[in-house]
């Protein structure tokens, strides 16, 4: 079940923050570029105890607008935390339009069938909200994405940090 978002808006994060005994927080990024490389995303699950339990820096199919990157990075960490089976779930951005189309119920064009799917998939979650947080609050998923662009195949971890981001864990921790 999804719980609705209050109306007025939350205040906006700036530091990333553990999520509450009994729930996991999902920070999701997309990479694009304008050479026409394909698009990358970057995710990854954190635990009240402040550890990552899953990541993923993956490439896409194709290169997409910075907007479309968004919510497949979205979408993606809904999939994963169901894959996980995680049934109360915090979902992080720093794309603050995907976040308002998801928050208001409304999208229309390219973007509103992902949002759709992601609405739809959440359904399966016990609970679980959207937050926008500042890019600087996000810098583990950024890195994710960022490095899948550089590396151009994709990789996920669960129970394990990718090493290249381990020192922006202790960062955010």
């Amino acid at each position: 079940m999804l719980v609705p978002t209050p109306t007025s808006p939350s205040p906006l994060a700036l530091k990333w923050k553990a999520p509450p005994f009994g729930f996991f927080k999902i920070n999701v990024d997309g990479a694009t570029s304008s050479d026409d490389t394909k698009s990358c995303i970057g995710v990854i699950v954190w635990d009240c105890q402040c550890l990552s339990i899953a990541a993923s820096s993956e490439v896409l199919q194709s290169s997409y607008s910075a907007e479309i990157t968004e919510a497949f990075a979205l979408l993606h960490g809904v999939l994963l935390a169901l894959e996980l089976k995680i049934s109360h779930a915090i979902f992080e951005s720093d794309a603050l339009s995907i976040i308002k189309a998801l928050n208001r119920g409304v999208a229309d064009g390219e973007i509103g069938l992902i949002l759709q799917d992601i609405r739809n998939c959440s359904a399966s979650f016990s609970w679980c909200t959207y937050q926008h947080l500042k890019r600087d609050g996000n810098k583990v998923a950024h890195e994710l994405a960022k490095v899948a662009r550089l590396l151009g195949f994709s990789q996920i971890w669960k129970g394990v940090n990718p090493s290249y981001v381990e020192h922006l864990i202790l960062d955010d921790i």
